[in-house]
């Protein structure tokens, strides 16, 4: 059990550090980012749980599909 926790902690931890790298980013995918760290953080500090983590991230992924859809190339013949 202890050894799960440490996984998971750590887990989080290279999240929350991948999303400060790319706060930087500007337009929405900045402000994705920005989001995610923010809810990633708030995980760490204990302030939100983990179906509201997940809640937030679904939130996240809904949004990112709206603004940038993924285009899969055609295969070709």
């Amino acid at each position: 059990m202890l050894a799960a926790a440490a996984i998971a902690g750590l887990y989080c931890w290279l999240i929350a550090r991948h999303l400060r790298k790319t706060a930087a980013v500007d337009g929405p995918q900045g402000r994705l980012a920005r989001a995610e760290r923010a809810a990633a953080d708030r995980l760490l500090a204990g302030d939100l749980d983990r179906a509201g983590y997940r809640a937030e991230m679904e939130t996240l992924a809904a949004l990112d599909a709206v603004e940038r859809p993924l285009v899969v190339p055609l295969p070709e013949v």
